[in-house]
């Protein structure tokens, strides 16, 4: 055997041991079978040969070809070479999509419905995943408001320009306000503390009166009980039976009857009574005026006196 022989051999032999060791490294199986199926995309994104097929992150085939079928309106066929003991329903969806933040890209199954399973070579449902250019869509809305925030705040600053001089003013002048304040406090602590000591002293004397009057409050609900405990349901019956004896004299005096209803409704009573007075008046003028017709002891004693009708004597 040669030395060239046996040089090309070793060559060889490392040539497929790379080889297959970097599929073996990408997860492909070569001692086991595998199964075909297809998909067809609009844009593929820069997908290639060899690229891994993944379900939930672990590899189970790769990409074995892509066409382009200008027949199809450019449409991109993909034949997917999986190991064949994975089975797709016939809802499975190939998502194309980012492997990594390098570009990487990647065949992501989801395998749907296995109780309906595909045959093999059929076709898969297609999705392109945009990735970073559906993020950045999405975050587009953002930065434009963000933009326009940082533009209102630049001409705010703008505003603001030449006001620093102002601010300083208004704080030293603040400051010299807080110095006089404190000199003030400082001055009047001695007042301060009179009128604190006073105020306490007084606080204490109004305790020392509430305290007081504790005795007289308590006295009052005495009363208040007191009055509370009284017979006032027999003393309001009382008075409603007095009320109602008043009410009856009232209305039998309306009716006319007894001495006052009679004097009060007669008229002939009170002509006699009236007639009477005129009369007792006249007899006390006839007495002022002529004494002797009754003092005299021989007076006339049958004859009417004088005066008392208005007759002559």
């Amino acid at each position: 055997m040669s030395k060239e022989f046996k040089i090309g051999l070793i060559a060889l032999i490392s040539g497929a041991t790379l080889y297959f060791g970097f599929n073996f490294l990408k997860g492909i199986d070569f001692l086991s079978t595998t199964t075909t199926y297809h998909v067809m995309y609009e844009n593929v994104d820069g997908l290639t040969k060899s690229n891994p097929v993944v379900i939930n992150g672990l590899s189970v085939g790769k990409v074995s070809d892509i066409k382009l079928l200008q027949s199809r309106e450019n449409l991109i066929l993909v034949e997917l070479t999986i190991t064949d003991d994975i089975v797709l329903g016939d809802s499975a969806v190939a998502e194309l999509k980012d492997l990594d933040i390098l570009g990487g890209k990647a065949i992501v199954l989801q395998t749907g419905d296995i109780s309906k399973p595909l045959n093999p070579g059929d076709t898969l449902n297609a999705y392109v995943d945009r990735g970073l250019a559906e993020y950045l869509d999405s975050v587009q809305p953002i930065t434009n408001n963000l933009s326009i925030t940082i533009s209102r705040i630049n001409e705010i600053l703008l505003g603001l320009q030449g006001s620093g001089e102002k601010i300083n003013i208004t704080i030293s002048e603040l400051n010299t306000t807080l110095g006089q304040v404190n000199g003030i406090i400082e001055n009047n602590k001695q007042e301060w503390s009179r009128t604190l000591t006073a105020s306490r002293e007084l606080i204490e004397n109004v305790n020392d009166q509430v305290e007081k009057l504790d005795p007289i409050l308590t006295n009052t609900n005495r009363v208040l009980d007191s009055l509370a405990n009284l017979e006032i349901s027999q003393t309001l019956v009382n008075v409603n039976g007095m009320l109602k004896q008043v009410t009856e004299l009232l209305s039998e005096i309306d009716n006319g009857e007894g001495t006052l209803g009679k004097l009060a409704n007669n008229d002939s009573l009170y002509n006699n009574l009236n007639k009477l007075l005129v009369d007792l008046d006249q007899l006390t003028i006839h007495f002022n005026q002529y004494p002797r017709d009754f003092l005299k002891p021989l007076g006339r004693k049958h004859d009417k006196l004088e005066g008392i009708d208005g007759s002559n004597p």
